[in-house]
C-alpha cells in the first residue's frame, strides 16, 4: 500500500486582515513549527474566481471558516475535496443555541476542531462526529513602531484599562456599556484610573459607535481606528490591565495575548476564555446564564449566554486597581501558563499527534462516512445552487424595471384580447 504523506490541505481566509484570517495563520504557524507539510488554499479567492486554480494535494483537509459560510462553502467548492478525504472543520461560537439552518450542513464534515471545552459542549449536542480541542496558538512579537504608527491614547500618570473589540464581531456581545459602567462606580472618587475602550468597524456601524461614544469622557477614551497587528500588540503591551466584561467568547484571543504579555486580567468567568483563564492566573467576574436582551445581526432571540454580575465587576476593577501584590502575581502566573500551553509547538503538537491517529486509521475512518458525506454533498450542493436561483428569481421580481415591463407586457396581452373579441363580434 502506498505511503500517504502526512500533510494538510488549509482552506481559509489565508490573507485576511480580520479574525477568521488571524485564527487559521495561527494554525498554520503552530502546523509549520511541527513541520507538517501544508497546502494553503486562499477561500477569499475562490469565491472571487470560479476559475482560481487550486488542488487538494493531501488526503486531510481542514476547514477553517464561519458556521455562517458553509452555504455559500459548498455550493462553490471543488467536491472532490469530499471524495477519499478527511475533512476537519475548525469552528468558533458564542452562544449555547444554534440555529438549525446553520447546523444541517455539519455532518458533511468527518470531524470538527474548536478551541475550547466550551465550544466543544455546543457542538456536542448537534454533530455526533469526533469533536477535538485545539486552542488558538498565543506568541505575541513585537516590532518597533514608526511615528506614523504610534497610537498615543494612555495618561501616564493614570493607571490604564484596556478593551479592544471589533463591531463585526457583536457589540452587544462584547458587552461595552456594562464595562462602562462597573467602571464608573468603580472609580468614580479618582481621578488616577482610566479606560480606554479602542474599536474598529465604526464608518459601518455609525449608530453603535455613536452609540457607545456618548460615553466617553476625560478617564474614558474612545477610538475607533484600523491598526495593523504589530500596533495593537504594542497597545496591549503600553496598558496596566486588559479586561472584558463579555458574554460569551468562543476563545477570547486578546486575553490570552494580553496575558502573554504579563498583564493583569479581569474577565467574564464564562465560555472559551476559561479554557487558559483561572483564579490563579486571572481577576474572573461572577456570572449567570440568560437569554440575549438585544438581538442583533448575528445573535437570534434564542442565544443564551452569560451576564456578567455588576457588583462583581465593579470588586474586580477595584481589586486590580487597589492591590498591587496580586495583579503582579497573577500576571506572573498568566504569563507563565500562556507561554508553556499556547505556543506555537504545544498547539502544533497536538495537531499533529491528531493527524497520525487520522493518517494511521484513514481506511477505516473515510471508510464509514465518505459515501455518505460525498453523495450528501452532491444533494446539499443541488439544494443550495436551488435556493440561490430561487432568491434571485425573487430578487427580478423586486425589481422596479422589470416589474414595469411585466405589467406593460400582461397590458398588451389584454389589448391583444380585446381586440380579438371585437373582430370576432363583427
Amino acid at each position: 500500500m502506498k505511503t500517504k504523506i502526512q500533510g494538510i490541505n488549509i482552506i481559509g481566509y489565508t490573507e485576511g486582515m480580520f479574525g477568521l484570517g488571524e485564527a487559521v495563520r495561527l494554525n498554520i504557524n503552530a502546523a509549520k513549527k511541527c513541520d507538517i507539510p501544508l497546502n494553503l488554499i486562499n477561500y477569499e479567492k475562490i469565491k472571487s474566481n470560479p476559475d482560481y486554480p487550486y488542488s487538494f494535494n493531501y488526503d486531510v483537509n481542514l476547514i477553517q471558516l464561519s458556521l455562517k459560510d458553509l452555504e455559500t462553502f459548498i455550493a462553490i467548492i471543488d467536491p472532490n475535496l469530499f471524495k477519499n478525504k478527511y475533512s476537519i472543520l475548525f469552528l468558533v461560537w458564542e452562544s449555547e443555541y444554534i440555529a438549525p439552518a446553520l447546523a444541517e450542513n455539519l455532518t458533511l464534515f468527518n470531524e470538527i476542531w474548536t478551541p475550547s471545552a466550551y465550544c466543544k459542549k455546543i457542538f456536542k449536542k448537534i454533530y455526533n462526529n469526533p469533536i477535538t480541542i485545539v486552542p488558538h496558538p498565543v506568541e505575541v512579537h513585537l516590532t518597533p513602531l514608526s511615528n506614523e504608527q504610534k497610537l498615543d491614547v494612555f495618561d501616564k500618570n493614570k493607571f490604564s484599562f484596556l478593551f479592544l473589540f471589533s463591531y463585526h464581531s457583536s457589540m452587544e456581545r462584547k458587552n461595552p456599556l456594562f464595562l462602562i459602567e462597573a467602571f464608573k462606580t468603580a472609580f468614580r472618587n479618582t481621578d488616577s484610573v482610566e479606560l480606554i475602550i479602542k474599536t474598529v468597524g465604526g464608518k459601518k456601524y455609525k449608530k453603535q459607535r455613536q452609540r457607545l461614544e456618548q460615553y466617553g469622557c476625560e478617564n474614558i477614551k474612545i477610538y475607533d481606528v484600523e491598526l495593523d497587528k504589530n500596533s495593537v500588540n504594542h497597545l496591549i503591551n503600553t496598558c496596566d490591565s486588559y479586561v472584558s466584561m463579555h458574554h460569551s467568547e468562543g476563545f477570547g484571543l486578546t486575553l490570552a495575548e494580553a496575558m502573554y504579555l504579563g498583564k493583569p486580567t479581569v474577565a467574564t468567568n464564562y465560555s472559551g476564555n476559561t479554557e487558559f483563564m483561572n483564579k490563579n492566573n486571572s481577576f474572573l467576574i461572577d456570572s449567570k446564564l440568560s437569554y440575549i436582551e438585544n438581538p442583533d445581526r448575528n445573535f437570534c432571540p434564542k442565544t443564551l449566554w452569560a451576564n456578567p454580575l455588576f457588583s462583581d465587576a465593579v470588586k474586580k476593577l477595584k481589586s486590580v486597581y487597589e492591590n498591587r501584590d496580586l495583579r503582579t502575581e497573577k500576571a506572573l502566573n498568566a504569563e507563565r501558563y500562556i507561554k508553556e500551553k499556547l505556543s506555537f509547538y504545544a498547539i502544533g503538537t497536538i495537531v499533529k499527534n491528531r493527524l497520525n491517529y487520522i493518517y494511521a486509521n484513514f481506511e477505516n475512518l473515510v471508510e464509514t462516512q465518505n459515501q455518505h458525506v460525498y453523495l450528501l454533498n452532491q444533494l446539499q450542493s443541488a439544494r443550495i445552487k436551488n435556493a440561490q436561483l430561487q432568491r434571485e428569481i425573487r430578487r427580478m421580481h423586486k425589481n422596479v424595471m422589470i416589474r414595469f415591463i411585466l405589467i406593460l407586457k400582461n397590458s398588451v396581452r389584454k389589448l391583444k384580447g380585446k381586440h380579438k373579441k371585437q373582430f370576432i363580434h363583427v
